[in-house]
């Protein structure tokens, strides 16, 4: 019910005011969803190393395997 009550309050007040301001506050929204994701994708980047580290090692072993069997 809240988030409805707050729905409607922001469809008025973006009915009634200048279509600038509303893209700002657009914008400006937009932006504070994306920064999770970024500290997010910060905090993570050094599990993503680990784990591409460790396949392209396994995929450099199992190439060496290949080339030294045939």
């Amino acid at each position: 019910m809240p988030y409805r009550v707050l729905w409607t309050m922001f469809v008025l007040v973006g009915a009634v005011t200048h279509l600038d301001f509303v893209w700002l506050v657009s914008d400006t929204l937009n932006a504070f969803m994306a920064l999770p994701n970024l500290v997010s994708l910060l905090l993570l980047s050094p599990v993503v190393v680990k784990l591409t580290n460790a396949y392209f090692e396994k995929h450099r072993v199992q190439t060496l395997a290949m080339a030294s069997g045939s």
